[in-house]
């Protein structure tokens, strides 16, 4: 009985030992798809790196408007945007603008929502 369960046995190692063999393989073959995919692709550039400014310009215009990248809390509305048109220009628009441009109905990329420049305060 012993002689008829040996190549039994070794028959399950040996397909064991296949199937570990062909997951190992199918793993490493993924891993170095993605490195090679990730290699390949362009990495993706700083926000000032992509505005084509330096970052004295559109810093000052951030300031003197109260702007940010990352918008505001959802009950304080801005009134301005800054926009990058399609020729590479930077501008100050209204928020409706800068909205359009972000839906995509006109052409150009947001950059920044604003509040707008802050209104002086009346000498007392």
């Amino acid at each position: 009985m012993t002689d008829a369960s040996a190549p039994t046995s070794r028959f399950k190692v040996t397909v064991q030992a296949i199937r570990a063999a062909s997951t190992a393989g199918a793993l490493t073959l993924l891993v170095g798809f993605g490195a090679v995919n990730m290699i390949s692709d362009p990495q993706p550039t700083a926000p000032a790196e992509q505005l084509g400014m330096s970052s004295g310009p559109l810093d000052a215009l951030m300031e003197k408007n109260r702007c940010s990248f990352t918008g505001f809390d959802r009950n304080v509305i801005p009134s301005k945007a800054i926009v990058r048109t399609p020729e590479g220009e930077t501008e100050l628009v209204s928020f409706d603008h800068g909205w359009a441009v972000f839906n995509g109905d006109v052409a150009g990329e947001l950059v920044a929502v604003c509040l707008g420049a802050p209104t002086p305060r009346a000498a007392r």
